[in-house]
């Protein structure tokens, strides 16, 4: 337990949850583009589904727990690690929230539309 909290334990519970917005978010954004028709599929730059995680230089304690939300408790397995495991290489938080903010706005977030989808990227 000391070795988890040393990697996340100075999160808020407001921050453990609005990480698993974000990814509930992405899953959400990835399940409304399998709904979409081939012709929707195209307007929708589908490298942008992919979850990146956060910065590991600027924001490690939100990496450790994506990593053990995937990793240790088998959450959202169709998330591509990739090579860098959840680190973005480039800080997310910000964009994460104004993403977030846009799909909660959005009346049916479990079924987006292309045009939804592509507003909430560009949050």
């Amino acid at each position: 337990m000391r070795e988890l909290n040393k990697d996340f334990g100075e999160l808020s519970e407001e921050e453990y949850r609005r990480v698993i917005d974000f990814m509930e978010m992405y899953h959400a954004l990835q399940e409304s583009y399998k709904m979409l028709d081939a012709a929707h599929q195209q307007q929708v730059d589908h490298r942008r589904l992919q979850f990146l995680g956060f910065d590991a230089a600027s924001e490690a304690q939100l990496v450790h727990y994506v990593r053990f939300l995937t990793d240790e408790e088998g959450l959202y397995p169709q998330f591509d690690k990739a090579e860098h495991h959840f680190n973005s290489q480039v800080p997310m938080l910000e964009k994460y929230k104004r993403m977030l903010q846009t799909w909660r706005n959005c009346p049916r977030q479990y079924h987006l539309s292309a045009s939804e989808i592509q507003q909430i990227f560009s949050a």
